[in-house]
């Protein structure tokens, strides 16, 4: 029994006292094996987590990516193209390379410290276009907002396109550096950040920014002024949307300056204030009125003092009542031209001086402290001596007189007279003369016929107007367009066709009879008029109208005829050929057994604008809204014209034995007719 005991006990004999030192710290190696697994299981799940996430953000980065193409713009290298623009109408103002640059609507202007004119870039240089809208600094080049070709990049010496390529709408409306990235503002493309490598949108949720005005920022929140939709707000990642309802004065927001407790926001009828702390925490009205003011058209802010501008230049501050501490609108005086609109205010950083912006240019004022007197006393910045540049770039309308003049009609400026070397003659303008629809050269009165929105008027060998209108008895003082009638012409007595807002006129004088709808024209709203072998042609918004002895004898519609598109702007005839022009269909030629042929496969469906149809005799030339196009009618082939426009969008064409005139919004491109001949071996 002791033995088989002392066996047992043998086998199960106690463990040494060590032992449960050793299972203490294998307890303990345990439990920090079981930590470590625990750790390491957590790290790789958030790993996996993270890399989710990572991956779920790139998607929305890669959907919010913005495609584009960028490529070098060289200069023009074509013979024969001479522009006649203004660079006047200022938009952007930046520092670069220690120098000004000024956008405007003639190109980009490299100005001196002083204001003198350094260079002047256009698109014979490489710019897309020379209507320009905004600037800035970015990435160690000078970016440049454009009407309708997108960004534009230039180094000082070289310009480079970023054009998007899933965008119909190229126009940039608003440039802002902030924090390593350029904001950029667009029409109809909504708000893009761009890093210098990638373009991405950003948006308000799912909904698009587009018609951005203004951009500014207070290094913590983003605003963003609009033409018809607002406030935006941004900060972190909200977004908030502040309108009319919300106590604004107008949608249109011109611009909004915050001194961190209180947001203050113009508008194009008003200013606004309302406390920041309650922009994104409150539901109530947030925004009180503090002064009513049409035609606001900028503000900025400069140390501890706000500024604010109308469209005609008068300059306002918002300072605090000495009493009550409220802010109020002071008036502060400036000798300003009488013919100054389309101002805005600039304020470079680090710099004691105010900018004024308009269509006059730049002017420029300083101050002594940050606080500004009653009067202040701006100069003009940049007289680069334009004696030779039309009153505006918008061409309405062309024409070339007996004497080989060119007259040059405006939309708001009236008309230019230049010699055909280019030199000015003389500015003609005048409460008739202002608005100009058309231009017309009468060979036989030796007299040259502008239809204006005041009336017709009517000017002899010495330029002096005459005009008529509804006291003499027209049907409407609106005429769109004016054509002299020949002895085969359809009325007797009348020496003049007038295309009006209310039908045609037939007359002279005094003496002048109507011709509208009821009498079977295909509408009242005719664009222009066009004599032509024993008829007369009335291209208006509803068809075409053949009119013989006084009488509609036919009309061409889509319903009856092979003219696709009823909105007839624009007739030319060469020979026995008439080519009629359209506002979205193109060009159609109406051949002598009264068919139409379309040139829709040629140069496709163009709306060609009113006045941009002429020919020399060899060559048709059609201005649309893009670009102009030439039909060579020997060859019947067409050609595009786009690198010598200063804008894509040609408002009027005029030709004579030497040269084509082409005007746009952006000022004329004279092109010689030797740069049309075909390039022969």
């Amino acid at each position: 029994m002791n033995a088989k005991l002392s066996q047992f006990t043998a086998r199960f004999r106690p463990l040494p006292m060590g032992w449960l030192k050793h299972s203490k710290q294998l307890v303990v190696g345990l439990l920090l094996l079981q930590i470590a697994v625990v750790v390491v299981v957590a790290w790789h799940t958030k790993r996996r987590a993270q890399h989710e996430l990572d991956a779920a953000r790139t998607r929305i980065a890669q959907q919010a990516f913005v495609p584009f193409e960028k490529r070098t713009l060289p200069a023009f290298s074509g013979d024969g193209v001479k522009l006649l623009q203004s660079s006047k109408a200022t938009r952007g103002v930046a520092k670069f390379n220690d120098s000004y640059f000024a956008a405007t609507d003639g190109g980009l202007l490299e100005l001196s410290a002083e204001g003198k004119l350094k260079r002047r870039f256009t698109v014979l240089n490489g710019l897309p276009e020379s209507d320009l809208t905004a600037l800035a600094e970015f990435g160690g080049q000078l970016l440049i907002g454009t009407r309708s070709q997108g960004l534009i990049a230039f180094d000082g010496s070289r310009f480079a396109a970023y054009r998007w390529t899933d965008r119909k709408a190229q126009a940039v409306t608003a440039l802002l550096e902030e924090n390593g990235r350029l904001l950029v503002g667009t029409f109809a493309g909504g708000l893009l950040e761009f890093d210098g490598k990638q373009f991405r949108e950003l948006k308000a949720g799912d909904k698009r920014l587009n018609g951005v005005d203004r951009l500014t920022t207070d290094a913590v929140r983003l605003f963003v002024g609009t033409f018809a939709d607002g406030l935006w707000v941004n900060e972190g990642n909200r977004w908030r949307q502040f309108t009319v309802a919300d106590g604004l004065p107008s949608n249109r927001v011109v611009g909004a300056v915050t001194n961190g407790e209180q947001l203050l926001v113009a508008t194009d009828f008003g200013v606004a204030t309302a406390a920041m702390d309650s922009l994104f925490d409150s539901a109530q009205k947030r925004f009180q009125t503090l002064a009513t003011l049409p035609s606001l058209s900028g503000m900025t802010r400069t140390g501890n003092t706000v500024l604010l501008s109308k469209d005609n230049g008068d300059l306002f501050q918002i300072v605090a009542d000495a009493r009550t501490g409220k802010p109020q609108l002071t008036p502060i005086s400036w000798k300003k031209p009488e013919s100054l609109s389309s101002c805005q205010l600039h304020v470079f950083s680090g710099e004691q001086s105010l900018w004024l912006l308009s269509n006059e240019g730049m002017w420029r004022t300083g101050w002594q402290d940050e606080r500004f007197s009653v009067r202040l006393n701006f100069v003009s910045f940049g007289e680069i001596g334009e004696l030779n540049s039309p009153a505006s770039n918008v061409v309405s309308a062309l024409a070339m007189d007996g004497a080989g003049n060119l007259w040059v009609g405006s939309f708001r400026n009236g008309i230019d007279v230049f010699t055909r070397e280019g030199r000015r003659l003389t500015h003609l303008e005048s409460g008739a003369v202002r608005e100009i629809n058309s231009l017309t050269w009468d060979e036989t009165s030796r007299r040259m016929i502008a239809g204006t929105s005041q009336g017709l008027v009517q000017f002899n060998s010495s330029r002096q107007p005459q005009t008529v209108g509804v006291a003499e008895g027209l049907i409407s003082n609106s005429i769109l367009h004016a054509a002299p009638l020949q002895k085969t012409s359809s009325a007797s007595s009348a020496n003049l066709v007038l295309a009006t807002s209310r039908g045609l006129m037939f007359g002279r004088d005094k003496q002048w009879r109507a011709l509208t709808a009821v009498q079977g024209l295909p509408s009242n709203s005719v664009y222009v008029v066009l004599p032509h072998r024993e008829f007369v042609y009335a291209g208006t918004l509803s068809g075409l109208g053949q009119i013989n002895a006084g009488r509609v004898i036919r009309t061409f519609k889509d319903s009856n005829s092979k003219l696709t598109h009823n909105w007839v702007t624009a007739l030319c005839a060469i020979g026995n050929r008439l080519f009629v022009g359209t506002y979205g269909g193109g060009v159609f030629e109406l051949t002598p057994s009264g068919e139409f042929a379309s040139f829709a496969a040629d140069i496709g469906k163009q709306s060609v604008n009113p006045n941009a149809m002429a020919t020399d005799g060899q060559r048709l030339y059609v201005g649309t809204l893009e670009g102009a196009w030439v039909l060579d009618l020997d060859l019947a082939k067409w050609t595009r014209l786009k690198r010598e426009l200063p804008a894509a969008t040609v408002l009027s064409v005029v030709a004579n034995g030497d040269n084509v005139y082409f005007g746009t919004t952006s000022g004329i491109a004279r092109v010689s007719n030797k740069h049309f001949e075909p390039v022969t071996e």
